[in-house]
């Protein structure tokens, strides 16, 4: 029998909410969250349509474009583990063999090492070579950032900026920590969770499918070693 609640910023237990109340604040961290009949603090998930085991390869439905510079750990629970030398380059460290549109996805990640100034990671939805895509990534300053590139006059992709680097109490800094990132998009409307709390909500119509990526970055300053854990693709509830 379900008895508490648990907070998604800080994992504290909490008493269930009244039964005409959907808004929880936690009296520990103060987050206030949305708690549904199902007692999640974000919107009910849909069914699984993809997921990642990263304790063996091959992993069905997925590639490694930079296959070099992965591993996986079979441990509890299973991670894909990636470094990536210092460069300006935003490497790609799993792609979706196929496209999606309306997706809900979901991944947890951790900083292992990198200058915190200047590394970061996440999600990469709609992405088509070539043609641009959306990101939402995470750093370990505690901040995040919501993105998209675009074709240029010269037919490169071109980075802009949604929402600047933004802190974020929900985000859990440093190195060592695990956050679970999650990135909804269903038709133009997308909406960002960190660790179950709802962080920006916008609509943008620039792209309607792609491939899911995992990204991570260290800037020219800095190389980056990232955990990813417990990634799902599941489908887009209202």
């Amino acid at each position: 029998m379900i008895n508490a609640l648990i907070c998604p910023n800080c994992g504290a237990s909490l008493p269930l909410p009244s039964a005409n109340s959907e808004v929880v604040t936690c009296q520990y961290c103060n987050t206030t969250f949305r708690a549904s009949q199902t007692l999640t603090p974000e919107p009910d998930i849909g069914n699984l349509v993809l997921g990642a085991d990263f304790g063996q390869a091959p992993i069905a439905g997925w590639n490694f474009p930079n296959k070099d510079k992965v591993r996986l750990i079979n441990g509890s629970p299973p991670e894909l583990r990636a470094r990536f030398p210092a460069s300006s380059e935003l490497y790609y460290v799993l792609n979706s063999s196929g496209y999606f549109d309306d997706v809900d996805a979901s991944v947890s990640i951790r900083f292992y090492e990198g200058n915190l100034d200047y590394i970061d990671a996440g999600l990469v939805l709609r992405y088509q070579k070539g043609l641009g895509s959306y990101f939402v990534l995470i750093s370990p300053l505690g901040t995040y950032t919501v993105a998209y590139y675009e074709k240029g006059d010269k037919d490169e992709l071109v980075w802009r900026t949604i929402m600047n680097w933004t802190k974020h109490s929900a985000i859990h800094p440093g190195l060592n920590q695990v956050n679970r990132l999650r990135f909804i998009a269903r038709g133009d409307h997308l909406r960002v969770y960190i660790n179950g709390v709802l962080a920006t909500s916008l609509h943008d119509d620039r792209y309607d499918e792609g491939e899911v990526i995992l990204a991570a970055e260290g800037t020219g300053k800095s190389s980056v070693e990232v955990g990813f854990s417990g990634l799902q693709l599941r489908e887009a509830n209202k």
